[in-house]
């Protein structure tokens, strides 16, 4: 069984969604039905892109050339389109540059 498939992956895969759905999900419940300042509403739109910024500051501090290129095409493409988009190209552009090199 190929590896991506084993079930522990899937699992922590799986787990993961779930992990992150349900903060999501709780913050909606939590706050339904509030009023909420503009400064609150404001750092709630910003938190994603804190989340992005966590998820890819450690690749900040590698050597590998694939990972330096992909964060680059990411900060690249995440001036001009959203985050989710520049997330999914950054990954096709270092599994290319992986499996290339």
């Amino acid at each position: 069984m190929p590896d991506l498939l084993h079930s522990t992956v899937v699992l922590a895969v799986l787990a993961m969604a779930a992990a992150t759905y349900s903060t999501r999900l709780i913050g909606y419940v939590v706050l339904r039905g509030r009023k909420l300042s503009t400064r609150v509403q404001k750092v709630l739109d910003m938190t994603p892109c804190c989340v992005m910024i966590a998820v890819a500051s450690p690749s900040f501090m590698t050597t590998s050339i694939a990972d330096l290129a992909a964060l680059a095409v990411a900060v690249l493409v995440s001036f001009k389109k959203n985050l989710g988009l520049s997330v999914a190209v950054a990954v096709a552009v270092n599994a290319l540059l992986l499996h290339l090199l």
